[in-house]
């Protein structure tokens, strides 16, 4: 998505800033927006230390979603942390495919995240959309509800699983993140299995 479309970025990507809301890796991209419940910014970080001849990968990752209080102050409402196994070539978050919008059309902005994992092979990153695995986060109100996938040449080796709390998300999210992983798959990005039927994770 183009633009940060934040202001006040003199605050926001300030150091004191990001240690008081215990930002602690590098903000790899940030975001803004705007719904009937106030103002938010998402930040993307990345550890950054897993490095290919034209790429630059992480070994851990996380995002934090804040409300932006009057002072200005920030209110934290939502995270993600995760990290690469060392067999793996590392992750990386794909902001190209964030989205900051009303889904369900009830005034408040619904963010969709996405980060994938690269397999490696001989200590090289494989850019295979049949390789490797990917995370898909969407917040929606109070809720966090994830997707997970697992890809491969074969469709034995693919799988797609959802947390509980996907299933609680109103319907026209599930089937707006059923959608976009399906224009993922016909557009080569990620190799997702054929199911379109979430099992939930154990």
């Amino acid at each position: 998505m183009p633009g940060s479309g934040c202001v006040g970025d003199d605050f926001l990507l300030h150091r004191d800033t990001l240690k008081a809301a215990k930002v602690t890796l590098p903000v790899f991209a940030h975001f803004c927006y705007h719904d009937k419940s106030g103002a938010y910014v998402v930040y993307l970080t990345e550890s950054g230390d897993r490095r290919y001849d034209d790429d630059t990968l992480s070994s851990k990752i996380g995002a934090h979603l804040f409300k932006i209080n009057a002072g200005p102050t920030l209110a934290a409402m939502g995270t993600v942390s995760d990290s690469a196994p060392a067999r793996t070539a590392g992750v990386q978050w794909w902001t190209k495919l964030t989205e900051l919008n009303d889904i369900d059309g009830d005034g408040l902005v619904d963010p969709i995240l996405v980060y994938r994992f690269y397999a490696s092979d001989n200590g090289k990153m494989l850019r295979d959309p049949y390789g490797g695995r990917l995370k898909m986060i969407a917040f929606h109100r109070d809720a966090k509800a994830a997707i997970r996938a697992i890809t491969g040449d074969l469709d034995l080796q693919r799988s797609t699983t959802a947390s509980a709390s996907y299933f609680k998300l109103p319907p026209v999210l599930q089937t707006h993140l059923v959608r976009k992983m399906k224009r993922m798959y016909d557009e080569q990005q990620f190799g997702f299995d054929n199911s379109h039927a979430f099992r939930p994770q154990k």
